[in-house]
């Protein structure tokens, strides 16, 4: 719907399918409160690095990384799976996955609200110790 729309507006449509299989995957935290040397770090999310691979129409090997947001359904790959992707025929390093577009508005959302809460709690804090 909306976002097959995007992909016509973007030309990604005209992309030429594949499937890529997923070759490694990293998981890390995204943010974070708390200090480097300490244990009670705190995470503000997850996400996975995911190393891909796919042949092109002359069966030539390409690779790429993307990162998914623990909100996307990309976030759940393991090493093995595969996954729908359209590359550019022109040129065929250039990729499109369905999903990223998503994943990275995700992550941009949860961490802007958790930052605001950050700051809220902060300002609250100074607040009160004015007062006081």
């Amino acid at each position: 719907m909306l976002i097959e729309r995007w992909e016509q507006l973007r030309g990604y449509d005209r992309w030429t399918p594949a499937m890529a299989t997923v070759r490694t995957v990293t998981l890390s935290h995204v943010g974070g409160m708390g200090s480097e040397n300490s244990n009670a770090s705190v995470a503000l999310g997850w996400e996975s690095e995911c190393k891909i691979t796919w042949k092109d129409q002359n069966q030539i090997d390409h690779s790429a990384t993307f990162k998914a947001f623990e909100e996307s359904q990309l976030y759940q790959q393991i090493e093995g799976d595969t996954v729908e992707i359209r590359f550019n025929p022109a040129n065929p390093s250039e990729y499109y996955l369905r999903g990223l577009v998503q994943s990275d508005l995700a992550r941009k959302w949860k961490l802007t609200v958790y930052l605001a809460m950050i700051a809220l709690l902060c300002i609250a804090m100074l607040i009160f110790l004015l007062a006081h």
